[in-house]
């Protein structure tokens, strides 16, 4: 195919789908897509081991998306948060009754705003909807971070500490979104983010929450349980292999691993938010 001649980019325009054409595939994205899969078969056929594109692995593509699996599962987490998380908060709490109402609605609509992110980047893979995909994503981190400082801080001494805590994260978090959309979308600096904040978060509520398990609030293994698997869900991560059946690969498998744990986080939400109401002192 070549897409510097009118003849070529008939051709081009011809062979597209419609649901190609929707997610703007373009001829000279329709020829790396190609090039890549004929480079694929070669590899294949002289017994060499297929490498990534660009830092990427080779998935096929369908009805236009370029990386079903991710997107699909991407949808799933979606679909939870909103079932499990928001349609439950607003079924068992109430506005201006139940404590930190109106935090946890914030916290679950910056996740689904997450997943849409993350919806929109693996259907098409473009530097925009990376870096889009990126800040969406770590604004979770530092979203259930600015929680876990005023969950510990509530109704104590600390409350005015860990609200200035909170003010000065998301100030950072501001800072570092800036940076990765008009400065630079550096891909180590961001990791090296996401890890600290996620190392701090993920320790923060397994202390706090194990010091409320001594003092008989035994709900809160929910938390426990699902910042542990979290953790080990990230280790899926690591794992990089060539994506099975060029759909499934170890992001993919993060993905569709975190679907069920929206089930446990809301559920310790609410019975926290019980608790709290009925200690209201």
């Amino acid at each position: 195919m070549n897409c510097s001649t009118p003849l070529g980019l008939q051709e081009f325009q011809v062979k597209q789908s419609l649901f190609e054409y929707l997610f703007r595939w373009s001829c000279p994205d329709e020829c790396a897509y190609e090039c890549m899969w004929k480079t694929v078969d070669h590899m294949q056929e002289n017994g060499q081991p297929v490498v990534q594109f660009h830092g990427k692995w080779p998935f096929a593509r369908f009805l236009g998306i370029q990386e079903p699996a991710s997107t699909f599962f991407s949808i799933f987490n979606f679909l939870a948060n909103y079932l499990f998380g928001y349609k439950q908060l607003r079924r068992h709490l109430r506005y201006g009754i139940h404590p930190l109402y109106s935090m946890w609605i914030i916290f679950c609509l910056i996740s689904m705003n997450a997943w849409i992110w993350s919806t929109i980047f693996h259907t098409r893979d473009k530097p925009l909807t990376e870096t889009l995909d990126y800040i969406a994503a770590i604004s979770l981190v530092f979203a259930q971070f600015v929680c876990c400082i005023i969950r510990v801080g509530y109704r104590t001494r600390f409350m005015p500490i860990a609200q200035i805590a909170s003010l000065l994260v998301f100030s950072f978090f501001l800072y570092h979104a800036y940076y990765l959309l008009f400065i630079d979308m550096d891909f180590g600096y961001n990791m090296t983010v996401n890890i600290l904040v996620g190392l701090l978060n993920v320790i923060c509520w397994i202390l706090w929450a194990i010091y409320n398990y001594g003092l008989g609030k035994t709900y809160v293994w929910r938390c426990i349980l699902s910042v542990l698997l979290t953790m080990v869900f990230v280790a899926f991560e690591l794992a990089d292999f060539p994506p099975i059946a060029w759909t499934i690969d170890a992001h993919s498998i993060w993905h569709f691993s975190t679907i069920f744990l929206p089930v446990l986080w809301y559920r310790f939400v609410v019975d926290d938010s019980r608790y709290l109401l009925l200690h209201t002192r």
